[in-house]
């Protein structure tokens, strides 16, 4: 999950002065600098927890660290890259995948010729039933470390091929 702020008014604290800057009243520090408008963003006005998803089809620009950056912005942790856009993808191992984590891959399946599938630092097979439930939605499956999933990935998309990317993360 991800957090999105949301508009609204600022909670502050009831300062008797605060016209001091660096003083701290009531044991809370006060900054002159910061308005206290209304319309500010302010987290204290509530937050709503919403899917990681970006609805582009940018290419990934850097992978490592445990995630990936892509469209200007990054992420930590497993990515599907689907005709839909970029989600995030909660699964620690490619051993750990069930047909439950490919849900929202197969619910695109008609606008998916190839999948990717990098799984880390090093090939890993993935389960014969799972490979099997692919091919059943006509869906082809590719394997690789996740430094060739993404260069490949790159390449098809600026051949605006229909790919996804099941890609999990490297160190």
């Amino acid at each position: 999950m991800v957090f999105k702020w949301l508009q609204g008014k600022k909670a502050s604290p009831n300062l008797k002065d605060n016209s001091h800057a660096g003083e701290t009243t009531s044991g809370v520090d006060t900054d002159p600098t910061v308005e206290t408008d209304q319309d500010t963003m302010a987290p204290a006005s509530g937050l709503e927890m919403t899917d990681a998803y970006y609805p582009g089809h940018d290419p990934i620009d850097f992978y490592g660290n445990g995630g990936f950056r892509f469209g200007e912005m990054s992420h930590q942790g497993a990515i599907l890259f689907l005709p839909s856009g970029v989600h995030r993808w909660d699964v620690e191992t490619v051993n750990a995948l069930t047909t439950d984590h490919f849900a929202k891959l197969l619910a695109e399946s008609r606008d998916i010729e190839l999948l990717i599938l990098g799984t880390g630092n090093l090939i890993v097979p993935l389960a014969q039933s799972l490979a099997n439930h692919m091919r059943q939605a006509g869906i082809k499956l590719d394997i690789m470390n996740t430094g060739a999933a993404v260069r490949t990935l790159n390449i098809l998309l600026s051949e605006d091929r229909a790919v996804a990317a099941a890609l999990f993360p490297v160190s």
